[in-house]
């Protein structure tokens, strides 16, 4: 079939599974209940059975049956997941936990977005520095190295992501911590790139993760499935990432929720990871709002109750010089804590940042769901108070950061903290 009848018969099973499974989204209670996450699951079983996954080189269908994906759920739930990455003493365990679990979710973040290659060392520096931070989920990527701009499956994609691989090593060697996971690769993304950064001193099995992840909305093409198959052949965790657009083929955060766990379901099938991202957006970027929030507890809480798969999440805000930079992200970490997150593979754009949001977490951890949702509420009502502050006041990494020393600057920890007290009086229990 061709690619506009899938996304029609997608869109429209899932309108249809949302009204049968009595999925209604409430803006007052972010953190779902039980019985609402156990629907989203049924739901998207369902959708996967009833739609499948769409190739989009072969302008095929791939077919399951309800049994079989009900039982490539029920194969991850009686062994619940866990993985190691990094080597000595730069590893860690991410490990599948519930929202009632007082152990919070791993500090697994890394530099994001388009760095500059005059700052971009000391930007992934600052976040290996940082004792809490247990890995990078990503390191940034360059748009152009000189007057360079790499392009996908040419050398220069290669030549630009060598020598990102470069200054990476570089950075962890200044932090003390050269066994640490790097997490995804940034700015490599076709088949022959990725395999050319894998090797003695470059990406290994124990600091890198390839990205196979379904497009949204479900469909896949060789390539992922070309990667999927390197990382079993080398022993690499694959980079799983479900991702649903509210307002795209997806209306609402109802439906989102349902495409975001069907998504998850459908790349499991053929990638096996241990650790899946969820992600929702709206049509215009933002992704931190009560429905994006919502519908990403929905299906967290969906694959928590039912796949027990490690499940990932991106807690980050603008980053300006305001409390607004952290108290956006902290929204997020604080709802992801508390809707059973293990890893947090984005958790600020700086390395201060993510130590911050990390404090949310381990004070998040375990809370009671009802008081979770008071305190994640509270704290998006103070955001959306500071929101105006930053028409005009964003920045980059050397606006908040001496490049020289990797030390934040003073102005810039003083935001931070004005952040934490808000919080605070938000209701998060900072230890």
């Amino acid at each position: 079939m061709k690619g506009d009848e899938f996304d029609l018969e997608f869109a429209m099973k899932v309108r249809e599974l949302t009204s049968e499974y009595e999925i209604k989204y409430n803006p007052e209670e972010l953190v779902v209940d039980d019985k609402t996450a156990d629907a989203v699951f049924q739901a998207a079983v369902q959708l996967l059975a009833d739609v499948g996954v769409y190739h989009l080189d072969t302008e095929r269908v791939i077919k399951f049956t309800k049994e079989e994906v009900e039982q490539i759920a029920k194969e991850y739930r009686e062994t619940p997941s866990k993985h190691t990455f990094g080597k000595g003493k730069d590893a860690v365990t991410i490990e599948y936990r519930t929202m009632a679990d007082k152990r919070p979710p791993a500090l697994y973040s890394g530099s994001w977005g388009v760095a500059d290659e005059t700052w971009f060392t000391p930007y992934i520096q600052s976040f290996a520095q940082e004792p809490t931070i247990k890995a990078m989920g990503i390191c940034a990527g360059l748009a152009k190295l000189g007057d360079l701009k790499p392009k996908a499956g040419t050398l220069s994609e290669i030549h630009v992501g060598l020598w990102e691989q470069k200054q990476i090593k570089e950075a962890l060697q200044r932090a003390g911590r050269p066994d640490m996971h790097c997490g995804l690769l940034a700015t490599v993304s076709s088949a022959a790139g990725t395999m050319a950064m894998i090797g003695p001193g470059l990406r290994e099995a124990h600091n890198t993760q390839i990205g196979v992840h379904i497009i949204p909305e479900m469909k896949i093409n060789w390539n992922q499935f070309i990667m999927a198959q390197f990382c079993r052949e080398r022993g690499i965790q694959p980079w799983q990432s479900s991702m649903s657009m509210i307002g795209g083929l997806c209306r609402n955060p109802e439906d989102a929720s349902i495409g975001l766990v069907a998504n998850l379901l459908g790349q499991i099938s053929y990638a096996n990871g241990k650790l899946c991202s969820l992600f929702t957006n709206h049509m215009d970027g933002k992704s931190a709002t009560p429905a994006t929030q919502w519908a990403y507890s929905a299906a967290a809480r969906a694959c928590e109750r039912n796949v027990k798969i490690c499940v990932g999440g991106c807690a980050s805000g603008v980053l300006a010089k305001t409390p607004f930079t952290l108290l956006q992200g902290a929204a997020m970490a604080a709802l992801y804590t508390a809707s059973s997150m293990s890893y947090c593979w984005i958790a600020g754009a700086t390395g201060i940042e993510a130590r911050y949001n990390g404090e949310v977490m381990n004070a998040m951890a375990g809370m009671d769901r009802q008081k979770a949702n008071q305190v994640i509420l509270a704290i998006m009502k103070k955001t959306g108070e500071y929101a105006k502050e930053v028409k005009g006041n964003t920045a980059k990494f050397p606006d908040v950061y001496d490049v020289a020393t990797v030390k934040p600057k003073p102005e810039f920890v003083a935001h931070m903290e004005k952040a934490k007290e808000e919080m605070a009086k938000c209701g998060v229990p900072f230890k």
